[in-house]
């Protein structure tokens, strides 16, 4: 892994008080966790990648505490607590989020009061606070105050470390979000990337709140330029993947922004753009399963310049 410390130059960390509103719990509705296993992947040098419902997990393991990045849905608390216990008895000392959606933040609340820290960078608490209308237009949901981070940083990027391990969060303005974070693990060789990286799906690019598919592929090419060939790398959703994976996935986005603002700059409209199915052959690998076609052109046709 490649070093990242300019980025730290400019970090400032702040605790302080959040607004209560978040963007999470309507995400959870109809969902039904009863039935969800969480499955660990062992990362070596005492981190395990967690998968359950939402958003994967990375947890890191000290000497006294745990290092913690996202939490998935609210319901999953107990299970995703009790997998962690089976792994290591310590306390979770931090929780740090790559981004502010609530499939990742949901249950920061539950492991606030078990006395985890909450940490994000500053324009997390700000979407938190203020939340983007729903798909419908309907107004973002109230956040429980304790599920807003306690600890945010501005600037670059900073560091987090308890004894045994140390993490460094690095910034990545306008790719999924406006307050994304990667999570570098350099002793472990490890980068956790929230929802910049996906590894079985096409990605969601959050266009409301400053998501772009330039600013995804900016971020793919970062974890790139950042990584080995032994790095592994957690994604945001589905499988743990590696260097190769990523360039994989790089490639999708660089060809679906290509085809999708070749066709908007000839005046093609977003509709048209669809039933042109203009990536059938990216679908083949990256649409998930179902009926209903996928999203990703559409957000890449919204945020494309």
């Amino acid at each position: 892994m490649k070093n990242i410390a300019p980025f730290f130059a400019s970090a400032f960390l702040s605790g302080g008080a959040c607004l209560a509103l978040w963007a999470g719990p309507a995400l959870a509705q109809g969902q039904d966790f009863s039935k969800v296993e969480i499955q660990s992947t062992d990362l070596g040098h005492n981190m395990y990648a967690l998968a359950g419902s939402g958003g994967n997990i990375t947890i890191a393991v000290g000497t006294d505490g745990i290092l913690m990045v996202d939490t998935e849905f609210a319901p999953l608390h107990d299970k995703i607590k009790a997998k962690i216990a089976s792994i290591s008895p310590l306390p979770i000392k931090f929780v740090l989020n790559t981004h502010f959606h609530g499939d990742h933040t949901g249950g920061n609340e539950a492991f606030a009061k078990d006395g985890a820290i909450i940490m994000a960078h500053e324009n997390v608490g700000k979407r938190m606070a203020n939340p983007p209308p729903g798909a419908n237009g309907q107004p973002g949901t109230p956040a429980p105050k304790g599920a807003m981070p306690a600890q945010t940083y501005s600037g670059q990027g900073t560091e987090v470390k308890i004894p045994g391990q140390a993490a460094e969060l690095v910034h990545f303005e306008n790719a999924h979000t406006d307050g994304d974070s990667f999570v570098f693990w350099p002793a472990a060789n490890v980068i956790s990337t929230g929802d910049v990286v996906t590894s079985a799906t096409y990605p969601n690019i959050d266009v409301a709140s400053g998501g772009s598919i330039d600013g995804m592929i900016a971020g793919a090419d970062f974890v790139l330029a950042h990584s080995d060939a032994n790095t592994k790398i957690v994604p945001g959703h589905g499988p743990v993947t590696d260097k190769k994976g990523v360039a994989e996935y790089r490639a999708m986005l660089k060809t679906a922004r290509d085809r999708i603002a070749a066709a908007k700059k000839k005046g093609m409209s977003e509709d048209d753009m669809m039933k042109a199915n203009l990536l059938a052959d990216l679908d083949k690998r990256w649409a998930a399963p179902g009926p209903n076609p996928p999203r990703f052109p559409r957000l890449v046709y919204q945020s494309v310049k």
